[in-house]
């Protein structure tokens, strides 16, 4: 279910993005720890910098936007399943589901805040947020078809596989 973004102060819309972009390293650093294929494990190590990149730049925004303020610990994760889900046993492809669901739910979330605010930079800022989510959806979407046609994909640490036959 996605958040009325109407309905928060851009000041909680921040705060609750900035939560969530912290939830969302740490479902990175949970998943990194439970593969052995290095391709995914560095795709997973880009992610976790990517999502780094993005508290900074939310954090940066919101000190622009709220000089005096700090962003609310308080508030809601947009994915309030990330947090439980840190607490609990996982399995790779339920991490993936999971960050799947939260790069789609981050897209339209900044996406839908672009257009609540009224300055151009914020906007802009925002739709390239929203941009990082999709590619971010898109990458994991990948990873997430392979670990399902292929049980090993994600336990694999090199690509030698025995003899396939191909063709006739």
């Amino acid at each position: 279910m996605a958040v009325d973004v109407s309905s928060l102060s851009v000041e909680d819309a921040l705060s609750m993005a900035l939560k969530s972009e912290i939830e969302a390293e740490g479902v990175y650093k949970k998943l990194k720890k439970m593969v052995n294929n290095f391709v995914l494990k560095d795709k997973i190590q880009f992610l976790i910098g990517e999502e780094k990149k993005h508290q900074k730049v939310v954090k940066a925004l919101f000190e622009k936007m709220f000089p005096d303020k700090e962003p609310a610990k308080s508030v809601k994760s947009l994915v309030p399943r990330i947090g439980l889900t840190l607490k609990e046993e996982a399995s790779v492809l339920d991490l993936l589901e999971l960050a799947m669901e939260a790069e789609k739910t981050f897209e339209e979330f900044y996406d839908r805040l672009s257009m609540e605010v009224e300055e151009r930079g914020v906007q802009e800022i925002l739709q390239y947020l929203a941009s990082m989510e999709h590619g971010h959806y898109s990458l994991l979407k990948g990873e997430y078809d392979l670990s399902v046609r292929d049980e090993q994909y994600y336990q694999r640490e090199d690509f030698q596989y025995d003899m396939v036959h191909i063709g006739p």
